[in-house]
């Protein structure tokens, strides 16, 4: 008895051991961590007291404002100010699946939508959340971190809509270059091929030896950058169940649907942590004598002369009562994003003459300012599995994700849980959020879901051991468009913001297609296998519609009810021909009627593109710092 009891100590000893070495060896890693992001956050180049004058002044650390700030300055002649409202982002940033939990804290600047008539009719007030990165890195450090570059036709239609020089080709060298050449598989010849046409189609003609000669340079743009701009991290479908099913419940429904394309999901995450701009362009740069970085600093307006000239911007730093003008010496680029920067000019007195004279500011150029705002939609279906091949509470909690994530960067943590995604018909989509149970506290709050509503979208959401997945059907092209406006004179009010969602006949109909696919896919022979079973909701505001996947009314209640937003807002500063009275930056993107003055985020795009915007931002804004050093 002695014996058993010695041994059994033993064991009891050595497992307690080993256990507190692997917490230990956490705890460190946690603490090398915080560190590691104490150490990023006081590094050098970030400025309390700006000079009186700079070269280049960009509004808005975010997803361009990154890129714009290293490449403008890479020219140590240029001197550069890059001025963000927010601060650093925590280290929980830098964690993946941790994505949620930035919604609604210091680093958002959590803007709800003004009440919908036509969606929302689910949350609280009838009122969207609308996350917006607040700190350096901008929405880029508080996305879901999925890489699209967008199709050919996504930016003909910008063409055709008046944005030229923004053409799928257009853009190739600076997506390639974003890329790295580990991921350019082009050749001289085949690169050539491919951007042929727009420059046969260039306004200025051109001499064959002058189209070869441009060919071989942007091709030797692409080729001589060796290191990635932004890394990729794609599923690994012989690791995740889930990814095969999607990929095979894809060749399932070929047939079906027309232009059908089903992909594993790829995702900004390098090494296990997230990775955008800020760490691909800017941090890289931060300490070059010609570039400043104010953080928590507001710019309240953009400061004109009467020969609507820009002179500079008026900024306000953290609690400070009073504000101050810095001077441009060539020009101020607004990076702010597609609420913010409508929202500066319309404080700067550029926009539509009737908004600004309800509000008393004088105008300045009567521009479509903050019109235009388009946004995807998701509807989020539950379907519950048998098989153990999704992310669940219990799983993300244990001691062997904490230290698969802590020690080798891999794991449940090391990913935002999207597995993959998929189009057909050109214009429905949907996405495969691999959660199978989740905090309902924070996915209810973060989307502004009435308690009700969530538990009938989400019914098994507090089983933390419950296996399953997110089935997210999305309209790629809507039709209905919003407006960003005022509330007040004050630049320190939040905007109206108002996306109109659901407004324009095509997109209900455009959902519904989408919605059928997604109970397709479900129903699939690969997903059967898993054990999978769709749960549409039993909802209040449609309980006198029969809950069936064929009840057409049903479905259109359901998407108006529990609907919400993709995070891709864009388009108050539309890009267009200078003779079309409803854009505000011409293809150069200089805002229409002054000088010195341009906007490059996702507030110039003319139109939606049929997925996430964030990496082709990157590219444009890669683009637009070329346009600018060239004029």
């Amino acid at each position: 008895m002695s014996r058993l009891f010695s041994l059994l100590t033993g064991q009891a000893f050595y497992v307690i051991s080993v256990y507190m070495m692997m917490l230990s060896l956490m705890i460190g890693a946690m603490v090398g961590l915080v560190a590691w992001s104490s150490w990023i956050n006081s590094q050098r180049g970030i400025i309390t007291i700006p000079n009186a004058y700079y070269d280049y002044i960009i509004v808005g650390g975010g997803t361009a404002g990154c890129v714009l700030a290293a490449r403008l300055s890479a020219d140590p002649r240029h001197s550069v100010l890059l001025v963000e409202a927010g601060g650093h982002f925590n280290w929980l940033s830098s964690i993946p699946l941790a994505t949620p939990i930035l919604q609604g804290s210091s680093n958002d600047w959590a803007y709800r939508t003004k009440s919908q008539i036509n969606s929302s009719w689910g949350l609280n007030n009838q009122s969207s959340a609308c996350p917006r990165g607040r700190g350096l890195g901008g929405s880029g450090q508080l996305n879901y971190l999925l890489h699209y570059t967008g199709s050919k036709e996504d930016f003909a239609r910008w063409e055709r809509s008046g944005a030229t020089g923004w053409s799928r080709s257009d853009l190739e060298p600076y997506i390639s270059r974003m890329l790295g050449v580990e991921h350019t598989h082009t050749t001289h010849t085949s690169y050539c091929l491919n951007n042929y046409h727009s420059i046969l189609m260039s306004a200025i003609p051109q001499k064959t030896s002058d189209i070869q000669h441009k060919c071989h340079k942007d091709y030797k743009m692409v080729k001589n950058n060796a290191r990635p701009m932004i890394h990729i991290t794609e599923v690994d479908v012989s690791d995740s169940a889930l990814g095969q099913a999607f990929l095979d419940a894809g060749k399932e429904l070929a047939e079906e649907y027309e232009d059908l394309s089903f992909s594993t999901a790829q995702s900004t995450v390098f090494k296990g942590q997230r990775w955008s701009s800020l760490d691909g362009y800017l941090r890289p740069v931060l300490g070059r004598s010609n570039l400043h970085v104010m953080l928590n600093t507001k710019v309240t307006k953009v400061v004109t002369d009467d020969t609507r000239s820009v002179q500079g911007v008026e900024i306000k730093v953290g609690e400070e009562p009073t504000t101050k003008l810095i001077k441009s010496n060539r020009e101020v680029v607004l990076s702010a994003g597609a609420i913010n920067t409508p929202h500066i000019l319309l404080q700067s007195g550029i926009g539509s003459r009737a908004q600004l004279q309800k509000h008393g500011i004088p105008l300045v150029s009567d521009l479509q300012v903050g019109y235009n705002l388009h946004d995807h939609l998701n509807l989020p279906l539950y379907v519950s599995l048998d098989s153990p091949v999704s992310v669940t509470l219990d799983k993300v909690q244990s001691l062997r994700q904490l230290w698969d994530y802590m020690i080798h960067g891999k794991g449940l943590l090391a990913s935002s849980a999207v597995v993959g995604v998929g189009m057909a018909e050109s214009d429905i989509g949907l996405m495969l959020f691999g959660m199978g149970s989740a905090d309902e506290r924070t996915l209810r709050d973060i989307a502004n879901y009435k308690e009700e509503t969530f538990r009938a979208l989400f019914p098994f959401s507090n089983n933390t051991t419950q296996e399953g997945l997110v089935l997210l059907a999305s309209c790629l092209l809507p039709s209905s468009r919003g407006t960003v406006t005022l509330s007040d004179v004050d630049p320190c009010s939040d905007p109206v913001i108002d996306p109109q969602y659901l407004q324009h006949p095509h997109d209900i109909a455009c959902m519904i297609r989408s919605v059928q696919m997604v109970i397709r896919v479900s129903s699939s022979k690969p997903f059967q296998r898993l054990g999978a079973k769709l749960h549409l909701p039993v909802l209040d505001e449609c309980q006198h519609l029969e809950v069936d996947p064929n009840n057409l009314p049903y479905l259109e209640c359901l998407i108006r009810t529990a609907a919400i937003t993709g995070y891709h807002v864009g388009g108050t500063c539309k890009m267009g021909s200078p003779h079309d009275e409803t854009t505000v930056v011409d293809s150069l993107l200089r805002v229409r009627g002054l000088r010195g003055l341009r906007v490059m985020d996702a507030s110039v795009m003319p139109t939606p593109i049929t997925g996430h915007p964030n990496s082709i931002i990157i590219a444009m804004a890669d683009k637009a710092a070329d346009i600018i050093l060239k004029h």
